[in-house]
């Protein structure tokens, strides 16, 4: 393939759409994407019991959403950072957005329904702390 023409149109799509997107890759992540957007945030324990999954399973699903800058690891206080019974999972801006545009291109009529769309919440996001 030309890399010229490969590039050009890469460009036209900002690489942390195209990345979020590419972590999609498999029906487990969409799922957990799904219900940390729709439902809310979400503990590691929840996700597991919510799913019956493997520990591992989970954990690398959640990895490659946060690489994809689809759902942020977060803790509610600085003095937090580390524990992982108080590290939650939470939709990013990006991927709530990217959600509710599919919902919105795939099925528009739906789309202005509450019920069929995604939920959007209102959180403070000043509150909390991301981890890095």
């Amino acid at each position: 393939m030309d890399e010229h023409a490969v590039q050009h149109y890469l460009d036209q799509v900002p690489v942390e759409i195209r990345e979020g997107v590419m972590e999609l890759d498999t029906p487990q992540k969409w799922a957990i994407y799904i219900a940390v957007t729709v439902e809310g945030d979400k503990y590691f324990n929840q996700l597991k019991k919510q799913f019956k999954a493997n520990p591992n399973t989970i954990d690398k699903a959640l990895k490659s959403l946060v690489a994809g800058g689809l759902v942020a690891k977060k803790v509610k206080q600085l003095a937090d950072i580390g524990d992982t019974s108080k590290t939650y999972y939470t939709s990013t801006t990006l991927g709530e957005k990217l959600l509710a545009g599919l919902y919105e291109v795939a099925l528009p009529s739906l789309a202005m329904q509450p019920v069929a769309a995604p939920v959007t919440r209102t959180r403070s996001r000043a509150s909390r702390v991301e981890e890095t």
